[in-house]
């Protein structure tokens, strides 16, 4: 063959070589395209299935309808609360049919969610409930609806019963459990609730909420509360050791959140209700709580050794107790624990003459004050001691109050009657006379004694105020102390006690009581007093106080008071501490942006008094209230003319209280000379509303006061 024949090939492959990179492309993208074809049902199978293991399909619930019958039970109750409170705090678990004591069914749930609309609650977010924790206004009448370790339920039968009536529910969250089906919520789960806005995710560990053993013999424990047993090395763990593990599982839990893009958790629920009371850590040193606090604002509880309901104490306690929801809790024992639990003003003129607000502690199981009062029957056999406390768990808070009680029946120098005061709290004070001796007792220890004239009835009066409480006998002795401890440490109410030291003696009783509410929140700020003439309410410089030492919430200018930040409520005192001493003076000013009917703004008189007077207004309506920033009750309303602004005047003098609104609607409220200051509170119902604001706000002292 010759060189030149050596080129020489047929058509057919000279046209193969011509063929380009583009041609084989070609074919393999047609060769992708026809595996994609086939592999698309798979992938949709993969992917359908998937979706059925991790997005359970949610079930309708039928409405319920309350009857009257339902309601009556309560309604009286709930209608003599506060307005304003502390929140109440619900713990629930799972949502279902299973027969576990801890499982509400869905028709169980539906009704209480519709008792509590029906009755005007409304439920708060984390957000918000941290808010008040930290010193924020108590809000409207409230719970915070919790569920503990994230069980798939929530998703699959409350997500539409919380739609349905409005409210919110919040879930700690075991995060090492999530995706383990059936029984716990999947990730997909909670993005959609997260996403609704009717949920927020907590925090209840990684993966700590087990039992493990605590020594050598095998007993267990809450892991996240005790130290373990090394069995290999048979000791248990080092206090180094068990805090590194205890972090490690926090910071687990943490990246869990974050990895998910949900917001770092603020509260942290204790698995099992084991806190720092229930562990095998010694001390000296950081306890439990001490550890959670470095990374959370509140931890709950379902069980505590004193009451630790939400509020003042217990934020102080970063420990907060919640009123557990099981299978077998009744409607109407629910509604009616609610309204137990809910904090009330330190006043009420005759406390004996309300028999079921008492409870007894003096471990016979009886009922009833009768043993206390003479009017019923006598302790028998070996009892020496008769005890109650008056509404032990709605006084946790109580500070600024004086108690006035008349004990008889001292009759032989060996027995005596007592009064209890800061009830509850880490220094409960008693109180306790006999026929000729006074003994101040702290904790059970004896920190103050008198002499008595003997007689067979002493009048007591016993003033709780801040930290210090003082005691006096028949209008004469006296005895005070006061407590190095922070004053909301040693916040509560009151019990009685009576007993004798012999069998036989007569027992003696009380025959007459009364609690008294004295000033408000705000202690003096050991300043110069403010004097009327001389407040400038709208100056950005002035000092607004949401609590003793918080700052308000508020942006200030010369045209307008505006709140701040992402709640629903807001508080402000002008100048506390130094206006306690306010009366002859009118307070005027416009509350404006008032967007819609879940809107409205209030002025405030009197502040720094147990009456002080809340003049609120939305677009339609106003309400009067009374009472401080965490407990007011409503005391007026009227119709407004519908407008997004009206304009409020306030008149204090020693008599009464005179408001006006938009110059027509008036109204006069009676007084007893209290005196104090002026604040402004608003409320939204939802965090899109904006605030309302209130504008030219001015003082104007009264010609003669």
């Amino acid at each position: 063959m010759t060189r030149h024949e050596s080129f020489a090939a047929p058509a057919t492959a000279r046209r193969r070589q011509r063929r380009g990179p583009g041609h084989y492309a070609a074919r393999a993208g047609l060769v992708l395209l026809a595996l994609a074809v086939l592999a698309l049902p798979f992938y949709a199978a993969t992917e359908y299935y998937l979706y059925q293991k991790y997005m359970s399909t949610q079930v309708a619930t039928a409405p319920v309808e309350l009857t009257s019958a339902d309601t009556d039970s309560w309604a009286a109750k709930i209608k003599s609360l506060p307005a304003t409170s502390a929140p109440v705090v619900l713990a629930y678990h799972d949502i279902g049919h299973n027969k576990s004591s801890y499982v509400v069914t869905p028709k169980a749930f539906e009704a209480q969610m519709a008792a509590l609309e029906q009755a005007g609650y409304r439920s708060l977010t984390t957000d918000e409930f941290v808010d008040y924790l930290k010193g924020g206004p108590a809000p409207p009448r409230s719970v915070y609806i919790t569920f503990d370790d994230g069980p798939n339920g929530l998703w699959v039968y409350g997500d539409r019963i919380l739609a349905r009536h409005h409210m919110h529910g919040t879930v700690f969250l075991i995060t090492g459990r999530v995706d383990r089906r059936p029984y716990y919520l999947s990730w997909n789960e909670i993005k959609r609730m997260a996403g609704s806005g009717r949920w927020d995710f907590q925090d209840h560990t990684h993966d700590l909420h087990l039992r493990g053993a605590v020594d050598a013999a095998g007993h267990t424990a809450s892991m996240l509360a005790n130290r373990l047993w090394l069995k290999d090395e048979n000791r248990l763990e080092t206090r180094e050791e068990y805090e590194g593990r205890v972090t490690a599982d926090i910071k687990r839990s943490f990246a869990d959140f974050a990895d998910h893009g949900l917001p770092k958790p603020q509260v942290f629920a204790y698995p099992f209700s084991e806190a720092t009371e229930k562990v095998n850590v010694p001390s000296p040193g950081p306890t439990l709580q001490d550890l959670m606090n470095r990374y959370f604002a509140a931890t709950m509880t379902n069980d505590s050794s004193r009451p630790l309901t939400a509020g003042r104490r217990a934020a102080s306690a970063r420990v907060v107790q919640r009123l557990e929801v099981v299978r077998t809790t009744k409607l109407d024992h629910l509604m009616s624990d609610i309204a137990e639990w809910t904090q009330v003003a330190p006043s009420d003129p005759a406390p004996l003459s309300h028999p079921a607000r008492w409870t007894r502690d003096d471990g016979t199981g009886q009922h009833g004050i009768g043993a206390l009062t003479g009017t019923g029957p006598a302790p028998s056999g070996s009892a020496h001691y008769v005890a109650a406390d008056y509404r032990d768990m709605s006084s946790v808070d109580w500070t600024g109050y004086r108690v006035d009680a008349t004990i008889g029946g001292l009759g032989d120098g060996t027995n005596q009657g007592a009064v209890q005061v800061r009830g509850g709290s880490l220094e409960p004070v008693d109180v306790s006379v006999s026929q000729g001796t006074l003994l101040l007792s702290v904790k059970g220890k004896h920190v103050g004694q008198a002499k008595l004239v003997p007689a067979t009835t002493h009048r007591l009066r016993v003033t709780v105020q801040g930290q210090t409480t003082t005691v006096q006998v028949d209008g004469t002795v006296t005895l005070r102390r006061t407590s190095r401890r922070a004053a909301a440490d040693i916040t509560g109410g009151i019990g009685i006690r009576v007993g004798i030291n012999r069998s036989g003696a007569a027992w003696p009783r009380f025959t007459a009581l009364a609690i008294k509410q004295l000033t408000g929140a705000f202690p003096s700020s050991g300043g110069a007093r403010q004097s009327v003439t001389d407040a400038h309410l709208m100056d950005p410089a002035a000092q607004w106080l949401s609590a003793p030492g918080v700052k308000a919430p508020f942006r200030i200018s010369h045209t307008a008071i505006e709140p701040t930040g992402r709640t629903l409520s807001a508080y402000g005192a002008y100048q506390p501490g130094r206006t306690q001493g306010w009366t002859g003076y009118t307070v005027t000013g416009t509350v404006q942006r008032l967007s819609g009917p879940g809107v409205s703004g209030a002025i405030w008189v009197r502040v720094g008094s147990a009456l002080a007077i809340s003049v609120q207004v939305g677009q339609g309506q106003l309400n009067v209230l009374s009472g401080d920033a965490d407990n007011q009750q409503l005391v007026g309303t009227r119709r407004l003319t519908p407008a997004d602004s009206h304009r409020v005047s306030v008149t204090v003098t020693g008599g009464s209280t005179e408001i006006a609104v938009d110059g027509s609607v008036r109204m006069t409220l009676m007084a007893r000379s209290e005196t104090g200051g002026v604040a402004y509170s608003a409320y939204r119902d939802m965090t899109r509303h904006s605030w309302p604001t209130v504008g030219d706000l001015k003082m104007t002292p009264q010609v003669g006061s």
